[in-house]
C-alpha cells in the first residue's frame, strides 16, 4: 500500500516536501507538479530489512521523473530489479494522479535548537516521520538559512559601514548562533499540535536587538512563500505570511497547490494573475 505524507525540508527549511512510499521506492516533490522518484538500493545488508526511512547508510537511485503527467525512466542501477522498480513506479505514479495534494503532514518529531538563556526552542533543526528515526545521525546543533545564491533577501536599510557586509541569510544565521551560546543544546519534541512554545516560522521571532529582530523580520518576509506550506500556522500568522508572500508572486503561483489552508484567497489570487500577466508579457 502506497503512504501518503508531507513533511519539512529540512536543513536549511525551503518547504514542505509531498512524499509517496512504498517499502523500497519513494517519490518527491516540493511543488506537487515535477516529482522524483528514487529507488533504494538493498546493497547494504544492515538495512536490507528495513522500509526506507531516511536512514543516510540507505543509498537510493533515480530511477523515474514526472512532469506534467509523463512518467521518464531513468537509468536503473545494476543492484535493482527492473521489473520490480517499473511496477513500483507506475504504482507511486497511479497513487499521485489520483491523490489531492497536499498531503497531510507526518514529521510530528521536531529536533530544536534550543535558547542559551532559557532552554525554549530557538530554531528547527530537523524533524522526522518514524519515532525510531530519531535514532539515526542527526545534524550539528547549528542553525543554516537558505544559501543567499538561492533566496535573495535585499536589505532596504544596511547599517552603514565601508567593509564587506553579508547577506541577510547569513547575518541571521550568525545571530541565532550567538544566542543559542557557546554550548549549544538541543531537545527532540513531539509536536501533535502547534503551541505558543514554538516559533511557528521555525525560529525564534522576539529579538531584544532592534538590528537582530530587523534581520528576522526580513528574511521570514522573504521566505513567506514557502512557509505558508505549513500546515499549523495561526490564522493571524499566515494572514501576514500571506501578504509578505505576495511581494514574489512566481513562487506564490508555484507553491500555492501545496497551502493547506488560505485565510485571504482573494489576495493569493490577485499574485496568481499578477504571475500569468507578467509572464505573457516576457514571451
Amino acid at each position: 500500500m502506497t503512504r501518503l505524507y508531507s513533511k519539512k525540508f529540512l536543513l536549511p527549511f525551503v518547504g514542505v516536501v509531498q512524499v509517496a512510499e512504498l517499502d523500497w521506492g519513494r517519490a518527491l516533490s516540493l511543488d506537487g507538479k515535477n516529482w522524483a522518484i528514487r529507488y533504494a538500493q538493498n546493497d547494504n545488508e544492515q538495512v536490507k530489512i528495513g522500509p526506507f526511512r531516511d536512514d543516510p547508510r540507505v543509498n537510493s537511485s533515480l530511477v523515474v521523473t514526472i512532469a506534467e503527467d509523463r512518467l521518464e525512466t531513468r537509468a536503473i542501477h545494476p543492484f535493482l530489479d527492473p521489473e520490480r522498480v517499473r511496477a513500483d513506479s507506475q504504482q507511486l505514479f497511479e497513487a499521485i494522479r489520483d491523490t489531492r495534494i497536499p498531503f497531510e503532514a507526518a514529521d510530528r518529531y521536531e529536533y530544536w535548537l534550543l535558547d542559551g538563556s532559557d532552554d525554549s526552542p530557538l530554531a528547527l533543526l530537523h524533524s522526522c516521520v518514524n519515532e525510531a528515526d530519531m535514532q539515526l545521525p542527526l545534524p550539528p546543533p547549528e542553525w543554516l538559512a537558505m544559501p543567499a545564491a538561492k533566496l535573495v533577501v535585499p536589505d532596504p536599510a544596511p547599517p552603514a559601514q565601508a567593509t564587506y557586509l553579508p547577506p541577510v541569510n547569513y547575518r541571521l544565521q550568525q545571530q541565532i548562533e550567538a544566542r543559542a551560546g557557546n554550548k549549544p543544546r538541543v531537545a527532540w519534541f513531539e509536536r501533535p499540535q502547534a503551541t505558543d512554545d514554538f516559533p511557528p516560522c521555525l525560529i525564534r521571532e522576539a529579538w531584544a536587538d532592534p538590528e537582530c529582530q530587523r534581520l528576522c523580520d526580513l528574511y521570514l518576509q522573504r521566505l513567506a512563500p514557502r512557509l505558508l506550506m505549513l500546515g499549523d500556522l495561526p490564522s493571524a500568522v499566515r494572514q501576514r505570511l500571506e501578504q509578505a508572500a505576495c511581494e514574489h508572486v512566481f513562487e506564490v503561483e508555484r507553491f500555492y497547490p501545496l497551502y493547506p489552508e488560505v485565510v485571504d484567497e482573494s489576495l493569493l489570487n490577485t499574485a496568481r494573475v499578477e504571475a500569468k500577466l507578467r509572464r505573457a508579457n516576457e514571451v
